[in-house]
């Protein structure tokens, strides 16, 4: 007999297991407590949907220990960027590699992903109720029973043989990620990692940054934790009224999330002149300041930064705005030079949930098999960003949820 398959939460995770189970036999049913499926599919790539990326998987995702980075690797080994782009090819949806290997529909619209989506759901006989709030989970040696309200009906109980949890995190709440997953799972049996922002902007302290908000420069990025320095991106940094942004600040975001939440001390080093300095680079041949001495120090730095970042950069330094370069010395000068490869500023939190991409933590890894089974709970498989698995920007966190949302789907459906 056909399985009974509940899928609780209709977002790329969740609707490519239903997808899968469905073509493999499934009776599926998916329950979403927002209005429609897929919000948060509508929202990727800034609405043009990065499905995946070609590019090597390797130091691209993370993870809370070394084991279940594995775990991750080998998931993606087993679910590729091409096995994704087989799945939605065979769904009608072409798709195009741009250089970066990052992965888009050829009309680079998310719509469509979310459309071939739910048209196969409809084809392979899917039922999908949306307004419908997953209350409890009643599990059984066979199978089980959820409970369920929906503003139009009183609370019904349902019966299942498999349950997926795809629910996911509390990133972008408004696409219907309100953390209501980890509660769940936790009911269930399973441990959950503090979830925390990530691929998102950092506060910073600092009163000039409303000097400097709308600004957006070239160049790197380090976060300096306790004193040591965690990791590295480089590109266009935008600073902001509250701090910084920008996908290197996105790639970073979640150690310094994890490394404030554990009360350690973050500093973020930005190198404004990245693009013209290197180690062998003598202090004579940049500090060639004898053509400039009637210049004012803004003026200048100007040359090398925004005129923004050069005034802060003199402000900071001691500089009247009016200060010439013969004024203030080559001394002064320099320093001012140092700091634009080395502007430090104090990382004081994360942006909410309402600004996050994805979250970092979840259900441990070690606590699902191979196939996203609960170790903890009978009949149940868990995917998707309930899980503690985090990707950097570029369609990784996409690609996650296609794989395990494929594996887990199949997997109920025959197991």
């Amino acid at each position: 007999m056909a399985k009974k398959v509940i899928v609780a939460g209709g977002g790329a995770s969740g609707l490519a297991a239903a997808v899968t189970a469905a073509e493999n036999g499934a009776k599926v049913t998916v329950l979403e407590h927002k209005d429609r499926v897929g919000k948060k599919i509508l929202m990727t790539g800034n609405g043009k949907c990065n499905l995946t990326n070609m590019s090597d998987v390797q130091g691209k995702y993370y993870s809370s220990d070394k084991a279940s980075l594995e775990r991750i690797y080998d998931t993606l080994e087993r679910f590729d960027a091409a096995k994704t782009r087989e799945f939605f090819r065979k769904l009608g949806l072409y798709t195009k590699e741009k250089r970066d290997g990052g992965v888009y529909p050829v009309s680079e619209q998310a719509s469509i992903v979310l459309d071939v989506l739910r048209s196969a759901c409809d084809r392979l006989g899917v039922t999908v109720r949306t307004g419908c709030e997953l209350t409890d989970v009643m599990p059984v040696k066979n199978g089980g029973r959820v409970r369920v309200k929906s503003p139009d009906k009183d609370a019904e109980e349902l019966a299942y043989d498999r349950l997926i949890l795809a629910t996911g995190g509390k990133a972008a709440p408004v696409s219907g990620s309100d953390g209501s997953g980890y509660a769940l799972a936790k009911r269930l049996g399973h441990r959950i990692i503090e979830p925390l922002p990530a691929l998102v902007q950092l506060r910073c302290e600092g009163g000039f940054f409303k000097a400097l908000s709308g600004v957006r420069a070239q160049g790197m990025v380090r976060l300096v934790i306790d004193g040591k320095e965690a990791a590295a991106e480089a590109g266009e940094l935008q600073l902001t009224d509250y701090g910084i942004s920008g996908i290197p600040v996105f790639q970073l975001s979640r150690l310094a999330s994890r490394a404030l939440y554990e009360g350690k001390h973050c500093e973020a080093s930005m190198d404004f002149i990245s693009y013209i300095w290197n180690a062998g680079l003598v202090r004579t041949e940049l500090m060639c300041t004898e053509c400039f001495l009637d210049k004012t120090v803004e003026e200048y730095l100007s040359g090398m930064v925004h005129k923004k970042i050069a005034a802060v950069v003199c402000k900071r330094n001691g500089i009247a705005p009016g200060g010439t370069v013969g004024q203030a010395g080559e001394e002064k000068v320099w320093r001012c030079v140092r700091m634009l490869s080395d502007f430090s500023v104090r990382v004081t939190a994360a942006k909410s949930f309402d600004s996050a991409q994805v979250c970092c933590g979840g259900v441990p890894l070690h606590e699902v098999d191979e196939n996203f089974l609960s170790r903890k709970c009978p009949n149940l498989y868990i995917i998707g960003e309930l899980l503690d698995c985090d990707g950097i920007c570029g369609g990784f966190n996409l690609q996650w949820a296609w794989a395990t949302g494929h594996i887990a789907g199949k997997a109920a459906a025959q197991g």
